[in-house]
Parts: structure tokens; sequence; C-alpha cells
């Protein structure tokens, strides 16, 4: 209905949470309004990703010209988060004019999940139709700097089917979807190989000199700068002192990764830009130095460390990862804060998903400075803590953590493969992924001779897919075990159920968190 000269949706309360109401409510308007397309082409309709309670609910009363079940953005979400017997509904609403709002309704997914599509918005997109026959608009996209994104056919729309093709933009603009009726079969095959090989690892080849300017953009303060604020690129110059000329180079290259905008004579800082603040509530400011700085040097042993046992790190700075940091303060202080920042919205939702009922005490093992304990100490005020990690570590994390929680909380320093401290439940977050299989069985080991009977671990890791060929962060994060950590690597969930059960514990149930992160809980028996 047009109110006021401004599209709404009249959504069934509690059909749909508030974010997503309010994504509906913006996508409907642009869908009213139109966008010019590119090379000429009709625009076609908005899409949109929503969560709702249910799809009759979120549909009732709406104009609802179409619904069929999705096959392409079904796929890409089972792919992206290893989820089966997935859900998604499409359904096309009449904005007038011709056009229609798409919405991808997906039912059964998990809170973070949805809040992960949300803040990344990956299926948001204008879309605008081609005809069957000029499908040579696609390869003048790609020549103007469209970058293929995806795409498939759709059996269920139309009487023959159509064809969708995803492009991103350059230079972080809007995501394109050029549809078109029937099945365009090679053309397909053409998009989603897209015969750029050698581009493709043009791409690939180049990715460290993207890691170094996303450092370069954390460590000179650019997105401090910049977050809350548009400058122009004169001022952000003399504010950071550097040439103004050798910054606006840089910040063209972060303008083509999508990191700020230039509009006006003035440089703003994008939401994905906004994680390399330290600010941002969803800051990545350290894993950008940590992985810009130190891992940066030992992955070029990456060779070295495939050809014989010796990591990565010992190859480059000749010890020990863990050792090295326990003699290096700063780099220690870069490295907990990168695992801080990296986890954050994980150990939001550990905290969040943790029954902590009638648990009296948390010890969480290798705990680092606390972030994660200090969360569940939050969730939980009857609760006491223990924070057990190196000396050196441990009195680190000491004084934020009792200026925070007081007596409630405990740090202790030691080696966790000689002994541990005991607990209704012992937090293992992100360590057994350090350790080779031997060493995991004696951290297990050393926890199960602190525990009781009956007593609870939970452990926060990734997991390999159980199908090698579904991608995954976890197999990225397996290689850099391999290049920054003694031993380490990454473990599919029978490789922990293994562990576990050997060490004295059951695996009793596991679920997924943000950043394809997962919590496994087990109990003593």
């Amino acid at each position: 209905m047009k109110q006021g000269g401004v599209w709404s949706t009249a959504i069934r309360p509690g059909a749909l949470g508030e974010a997503d109401t309010l994504r509906v409510g913006r996508m409907a308007q642009i869908a009213h309004e139109g966008r010019q397309g590119p090379l000429g082409l009709r625009f076609d309709h908005v899409g949109l990703l929503v969560f709702p309670s249910s799809v009759e609910a979120a549909l009732a009363g709406q104009p609802v010209v179409r619904t069929l079940p999705s096959v392409v953005v079904r796929e890409r979400l089972a792919r992206r988060y290893e989820l089966d017997g997935l859900a998604v509904t499409i359904a096309h609403l009449d904005v007038g004019h011709g056009r229609t709002l798409e919405l991808f309704l997906a039912t059964g997914c998990p809170e973070e999940i949805a809040d992960d599509e949300r803040l990344h918005n990956r299926e948001t997109h204008l879309a605008f139709e081609a005809p069957a026959a000029g499908l040579e608009v696609l390869e003048s996209l790609r020549a103007d700097g469209y970058r293929p994104d995806g795409g498939g056919f759709n059996p269920a729309e139309g009487a023959n089917g159509r064809s969708v093709f995803y492009f991103k933009a350059g230079g972080g603009g809007d995501r394109v979807e050029i549809v078109a009726a029937g099945q365009a079969r090679a053309e397909l095959e053409r998009h989603l190989g897209a015969g750029e090989e050698r581009r493709r690892m043009l791409e690939l080849l180049t990715g460290a000199w993207t890691t170094q300017a996303l450092r370069t953009a954390a460590e000179l303060g650019i997105a401090d700068r910049l977050l809350g604020r548009d400058l122009s690129l004169e001022d952000l110059a003399a504010t950071l002192g550097c040439p103004a000329d050798r910054l606006a180079r840089l910040v063209r290259y972060l303008e083509q990764l999508g990191v700020v905008a230039s509009s006006g004579g003035l440089v703003t800082l994008t939401q994905l830009g906004a994680t390399l603040a330290r600010a941002s509530s969803f800051s990545l400011h350290g894993v950008a130095l940590l992985y810009g700085g130190l891992f940066y040097h030992s992955f070029g042993h990456l060779p070295g460390a495939v050809r014989s046992d010796t990591s990565g790190f010992e190859l480059a700075y000749g010890t020990a990862p863990f050792d090295y940091l326990e003699a290096h303060a700063e780099q220690a202080r870069v490295f907990q804060l990168a695992m801080s920042d990296q986890c954050r919205d994980i150990f939001d939702a550990v905290a969040a998903r943790l029954d902590l009922t009638g648990i009296t005490t948390v010890t969480d093992i290798g705990g680092g400075s606390g972030a994660l304990l200090g969360r569940i100490l939050d969730a939980a005020p009857h609760v006491r803590g223990v924070l057990f990690d190196t000396p050196a570590t441990a009195a680190a994390a000491e004084p934020d953590l009792i200026a925070r929680h007081g007596d409630r909380i405990t740090t202790i320093g030691g080696d966790l493969f000689n002994c541990v401290p005991g607990g209704d439940l012992l937090v293992l977050s992100r360590i057994l992924h350090d350790w080779d299989d031997d060493a995991c069985a004696r951290i297990l080991s050393r926890c199960r001779q602190a525990c009781r009977e009956g007593a609870r671990l939970a452990i926060v890791e990734r997991l390999l897919p159980q199908q090698p060929d579904r991608p995954s962060l976890a197999t990225a994060w397996d290689v850099h075990m391999m290049v920054n950590n003694t031993g380490g690597r990454e473990r599919t969930l029978d490789g922990y159920r293994d562990l576990l059960q050997a060490a004295g514990f059951t695996l009793a149930s596991h679920t997924g968190l943000p950043l394809e992160a997962h919590l496994l809980e087990a109990v003593a028996h």
C-alpha cells in the first residue's frame, strides 16, 4: 500500500523481527521507485533474504503475485553454513509498475545465521531482465568491471524456468542479478566457470597485497579516523600524517575492496570497513594486525612447513609460537586482541547457548584475556569463574577481570599439560586445534582428572566438513594451524568425538555458532 508517497508493507506483528521488517520496508521503497539498469536493461525486482516465524504469517495480507521454492539461494545458504533440509520459499510481492519485491523466506535457520546474513546482505540484489536472445550483455557487464557472483537455473520460474546470473558491482556497489527466461545452459556454464581462470588466479596471487592493504588501514588508523564521520582525502592525510598522493592510491585500492567509498570529495567508511576500526562493535582490528604482521611473515614459510614436520612459525622465528609470545609482550598483546576480536560474536553466542542451571563454577582453560569467561559471568550472576592460562597471560588478564567481576573470578597460571583446575563446567575455546592428537589427549586427560563424573566440558572449535569438497573456513584454518602452531590442526566432528571418548567424556551435543564455529558439549563418564 502507498502511504504518503512511501511504499510500506503491512506485516503481521511477530511474523518478522524488527530488523527484517525495516529491511523489507526499505527494499519495497526501492522496488516501487525502480532503478536504472546497466546497459539499458529493464528493472525487474529487488531481492531480499528474510527469516520469518512462518511463511504463511509473513505473507498474510500481502499483494503476493506468486510463490515458488528457491533453488539458487537455498543451495548457496546450504553450502555456506552446511545446512541440510533448509526450506527457502520465494515470494514476489506486487509493488506496481510491473515490478516486484522478491522475498526469500528462510524458516528454521539458527538466529546466529540469520544475524550473519542480515549483517552482510549476501543475497540482497537489484534484478534486471535480459532477453533470452540478448545475453551478450553478460560479457559487456564483465568488461565493465562487474564480477560474477554465482547463479543458476530455477525450473519453477515461469513456463520454461529462469536463468539467474549474479554480479558484484565494482567499488562495493550494488549486487546485481540478471534474469532471462529459459535455461541458458552455455551462458551459465561460462558465468559460473567464468572462463576467467587467469584473472581469478591473478586475484588469488595478489591476495597478499589485499592483506597488507587491510593491515595498513588498521595500523595507520584509517578506519578509526573515518568511523562515524566522512573526511576529505586531504583532511584524512593531514590527520594521519601521510603524503596525500600516496594515501590516495591506497584509498583507491581500499575502495575497490569495498572498505571505503568516495563521493563528493569525501571518503566514507563502509560497513565492511568499520570492522577494521578499534571502536567498532564488530571489530577485527587485532586480527588485521596479527594476520598482516606476525603471522604474515610465518606464512611465507609454508613450503618448508609442508616439506617437513616443523611449523612455519618455528622456521620464521626459531621457536614455538607460545614460547615466542611468552617472551614478547607486545606481540602477545596483539595476539590476545586478535583472539578476542575474532571471537566476540562467537563468545556472545556461547554465553547465550550454555545452560548454566546448577553450575556454580566455570573454569576457562587457556582462556586468554578472559573475554569468553567474562561474558559467561555477565549472563549468569550466580556463577563463579576461574581463568587458567600461562602465568604471564593470567597475570596480564587479572586486573581487568577483577575490576569487572570482583571476587567472583580467580586467575591461575600454570601448564595445561600438567594440571588444570576443576569446576562444574570446563571450557576449552579454540584450544584443541592448536595441538596434535597426542597433545589433545593429554589436555583432555587433565580435564577429566580435574572434574567429577557428570561434570560438563564445553569445546569451541571450527569443524572440518565431513564432505571434503564443501567450502569451509575450517579448511583454510587447518593450513593456518600447520603454519602457526606446533602440530595444530582442525578436525571433523567424529575426530573430536573419538578424542573425547578416549579421555572419559561422552559428546552430548553440538550446535553451530557464528563464523562457522561450533559448540561441542560433553559429559564426564
